[in-house]
């Protein structure tokens, strides 16, 4: 779907062909959600950072994979990708929340509980929120599947969005991959660490 400068909206008709219709672009019509994100994504604040960022370019992944699903009348393609949005969203509040524990233990002040303390609760908080970003790296290459899956049928004019689709799961993956690698990278071995790890590596080889 593209829209040239008269603001009219090129929609695809089944066979790759583009019909046009004349549309109002307003540029506050996600005032609330999209502006509402960006701005708190620009403020001097810990979360929403880069691990909602990564989270978010999974969901809009998955969901251009589900327009062009349809478009190729591929439903049980199209209920794949919905979950993986819905996934990759939760994904992003997830991961919100874990940082803002990481951030919370970074404020504990020193003195207010001896070092070791702190520093635990400083590690737990890491390896909690390593957890989210893993999962979007697992999400992204399930995103990547679904792609391949639909490329064969696709028509021509959906092969810009199966492209878009893939770069944008990539980068998705790729962010999330360097965030559990920052987060784990000060920790103490431990089981969770190493699971966390392989996952890494396994995602790595696949994407």
């Amino acid at each position: 779907m593209t829209t040239n400068e008269q603001g009219c909206v090129s929609d695809r008709s089944l066979d790759g062909s583009a019909s046009v219709t004349v549309v109002a672009l307003d540029a506050h019509a996600n005032d609330g959600t999209m502006t509402d994100f960006l701005d708190r994504l620009s403020a001097r604040t810990p979360t929403p950072a880069g691990g909602s960022v990564a989270a978010l370019c999974t969901a809009q992944a998955a969901a251009l994979v589900a327009m062009v699903a349809r478009y190729c009348e591929a439903e049980p393609l199209v209920a794949q990708a919905e979950r993986l949005v819905e996934r990759a969203q939760r994904l992003a509040h997830d991961d919100e929340q874990a940082f803002g524990a990481v951030a919370a233990a970074w404020a504990i002040p020193h003195g207010a509980a001896d070092d070791q303390a702190r520093r635990s609760a400083i590690d737990e908080a890491l390896l909690g929120a390593a957890e989210p970003q893993a999962r979007v790296v697992e999400t992204a290459i399930e995103v990547l599947v679904l792609i391949d899956q639909l490329r064969p049928s696709a028509r021509p004019g959906l092969a810009a969005d199966l492209v878009a689709a893939g770069e944008v799961a990539r980068a998705g993956s790729a962010i999330a991959r360097m965030n559990v690698q920052s987060n784990l990278r000060t920790l103490p071995d431990s089981d969770e660490r190493s699971g966390l790890l392989r996952r890494m590596g396994v995602a790595e080889r696949r994407v």
